[in-house]
C-alpha cells in the first residue's frame, strides 16, 4: 500500500513538474529564432456550458493548452517514471 502511494505521488509530481517547466521553456524560447517552435501551442477542449435548473446551476467545460515543450517533457516524465524502481 505504501509503495503504490509513493509511486502515485511520484507520477503526479513528475507530470506537474513537466507541465510547469514546459510552460516556462515555451515562454522563454518564444523570442529565440531557432527555438521558437518549442512555444507553439494548441488549444482544444469543450467550451463552458451552463445548465440552469432553477435551484441549481451547473457549469461544465474543459480547456487544454499544450505546447511542444510540454508534450516533450510529459513524454520524458512518463519514461522516467517507468524506469524508476522503488524498493521497500
Amino acid at each position: 500500500m505504501k509503495r503504490s502511494l509513493i509511486r502515485t505521488l511520484l507520477l503526479v509530481i513528475l507530470l506537474l513538474l513537466a507541465i510547469v517547466l514546459g510552460v516556462v521553456i515555451g515562454n522563454v524560447t518564444a523570442g529565440v529564432p531557432y527555438l521558437s517552435w518549442l512555444g507553439l501551442a494548441a488549444d482544444f477542449g469543450l467550451a463552458p456550458t451552463t445548465v440552469d435548473l432553477a435551484i441549481l446551476k451547473l457549469t461544465f467545460g474543459l480547456q487544454i493548452n499544450l505546447n511542444v515543450a510540454q508534450a516533450i517533457l510529459l513524454l520524458a516524465a512518463i519514461l522516467i517514471y517507468s524506469r524508476i524502481h522503488i524498493h521497500d
